[in-house]
């Protein structure tokens, strides 16, 4: 954790080499699963230098090379990545699969299908692990906290362990690894809220409060969108199983069965001789047969082609922008605000543009009852002690006022 970020190539040796000689399969577990901190700053090198470590023999190594990708890659979607993981999750050893599943969302988390197909796999891969009765418990509850790591914040947060400006954020860092020791303890789970980070443009001006205004994404809107919602899977019937059949029952069917073939050469042999007097129809009776035949094709409506996907999108102050989408976002041209930095993310100030015109609001974030005054003076004392002012001096809230000053004797 000292050279977390850091890619230093000694930590790197040091870990590589407890990874592959020590004797404890707890050592070697936790070597490899503190490369993932370690290269954090350099997602692309994690999954070339743990590849060889994904396919040991020694199941516990697995599962730290899956848990290291996951937590470099956290939140970047890495092709790499993806493609490392995937044979770990059908891993013949059950814990393994369970570091390979949580690994993997950490990795897609935010990630549309539309970016990667395989995010959609994944979710239904999660599905039928949880739903099926027959799989394992370890894989399962992997899949249970994969499902909520993809799902987390309602969609609309990520895992970052780097802040904007390259540094480390030592709440995700200490919120993870304190996550990955849930192998001991089970409530050490809800450690990995910590690491996770809103994903959202949030525009404030000089009052602090959040106007109303457009911004431009320049890309397409399903490369970003939420997932689709999931369907609940319809009811199926059981299967019935086949009957005894019993020798009366078979004489029945098969006389019935004859009793039916009479009827039925009976009436194909009355059709006969009614189509034989049909042959001398006129010409025009089966021209106007045939043009209502063409008629009722023409009324086939034609199927209409799907419109074309737009290339840009139009977004609302506040906003959902994931990492991903960061470098598209714009400013419209005759926008009334201007950021004052070039963050396109997060908390970004504005400068307006046209000061003289009233503005619409979205958010009003300084709306409280209660307002920060100057320092207490010898009049203000005097009130207080006076007792509180009447109703209709009260907030428009009607929040109560503060108690009297009073002395603390314990």
């Amino acid at each position: 954790m000292a050279y977390r970020g850091t890619a230093n190539n000694k930590a790197i040796r040091q870990l590589l080499h407890f990874a592959v000689s020590d004797v404890s399969d707890d050592v070697r577990r936790t070597a490899v699963l503190a490369l993932g901190f370690v290269l954090s700053s350099e997602p692309e090198q994690t999954p070339r230098i743990v590849s060889l470590l994904s396919e040991s023999y020694n199941p516990h190594v697995r599962y730290g090379a899956a848990m290291a990708v996951g937590i470099s890659c956290a939140g970047t979607g890495l092709s790499e990545a993806i493609s490392l993981l995937e044979p770990l999750t059908s891993d013949v050893v059950d814990f393994v699969r369970q570091g390979a599943l949580i690994a993997m969302a950490m990795v897609m988390i935010q990630t549309s299908e539309t970016c990667d197909s395989r995010v959609g796999s994944f979710r239904r891969q999660l599905e039928k692990i949880i739903l099926d009765k027959h799989e394992d418990t370890m894989s399962k509850m992997g899949a249970i906290l994969a499902s909520g790591i993809l799902d987390a914040g309602g969609r609309n947060v990520t895992i970052r362990l780097l802040s904007k400006n390259r540094h480390d954020k030592v709440t995700a860092v200490v919120g993870l690894a304190v996550f990955s020791q849930f192998w001991y303890w089970y409530p050490l789970i809800y450690f990995i809220s910590l690491a996770f980070s809103p994903t959202a443009f949030i525009g404030l001006n000089y009052d602090i409060n959040v106007p109303k205004f457009e911004l431009l994404s320049n890309a397409k809107p399903s490369l970003f969108e939420y997932p689709k919602p999931t369907t609940p899977p319809a009811a199926t019937s059981a299967v019935k199983l086949p009957t005894a059949i019993l020798s009366t029952s078979a004489k029945a069917k098969a006389r019935a069965k004859k009793e039916a073939d009479q009827k039925a050469n009976a009436e194909k042999s009355a059709e006969e001789s009614s189509s034989a007097n049909q042959k001398g129809k006129s010409p025009s009776d089966k021209d106007g047969d045939s043009m209502q035949v063409d008629g009722s094709s023409s009324s086939v409506e034609k199927k209409v082609a799907p419109e074309p996907e737009p290339t840009f999108e139009i977004l609302t102050n506040p906003a959902r922008v994931v990492p991903a989408q960061e470098k598209y976002i714009k400013f419209l041209e005759d926008s009334r605000y201007s950021p004052v930095s070039l963050a396109p993310s997060g908390f970004v100030l504005l400068k307006d543009l046209q000061p003289e015109d009233a503005e619409v609001l979205s958010l009003h974030l300084t709306d409280t009852p209660y307002s920060i005054t100057a320092p207490a003076t010898a009049a203000t004392t005097t009130a207080a002690q006076q007792g509180p002012p009447p109703a209709a001096a009260m907030a428009v809230d009607e929040e109560p006022q503060p108690p009297q000053p009073f002395e603390y004797t314990p």
